[in-house]
């Protein structure tokens, strides 16, 4: 069997390697598989109560998971220069209470998503769900991205 490298954010990424056992991201082949990502930030480990907030939060994760990864790597995509959603190909969307905010909820994704991939449309899914681990988050964000 192949053995896997995985990768983490700085901060609470690191901290939860650490404490919990699980990382941020794996490559494996021409695929990276990112964990979910909310709309907290890595470092302070605050969040917004504001739904917009950790949307635009959670989208910077990603951004930055991506090309860190790629770059702790050495894999080739990251000498291209492009920004990591450039590779997503497809996009869950976790929302808690969806239902109640849902024509918000559904707004606010496409408004980010076609700012982080003005060049392609990847795959979208938005589900509502009844919570998530850390109460304060509202909104949990999963990739797949695909590495040429």
């Amino acid at each position: 069997m192949s053995s896997f490298t995985y990768y983490s954010l700085p901060g609470f990424g690191e901290q939860c390697r650490q404490q919990y056992g699980f990382s941020d991201a794996c490559i494996i082949g021409d695929r990276m598989i990112v964990t979910g990502q909310t709309g907290m930030n890595p470092y302070t480990s605050q969040t917004s109560p504001d739904l917009e907030d950790q949307v635009a939060q959670a989208f910077e994760n990603i951004k930055f998971l991506i090309e860190r990864t790629l770059q702790q790597a050495n894999h080739p995509a990251h000498r291209e220069g492009k920004s990591g959603w450039e590779y997503v190909v497809k996009l869950h969307a976790y929302v808690v209470g969806l239902s109640a905010v849902r024509d918000e909820a559904r707004a606010i994704m496409v408004r980010h998503i076609k700012k982080a991939c003005p060049n392609h449309q990847p795959l979208f899914t938005m589900v509502g769900i009844e919570s998530l681990p850390f109460a304060e988050h509202r909104v949990e964000l999963e990739v797949d991205v695909w590495l040429p």
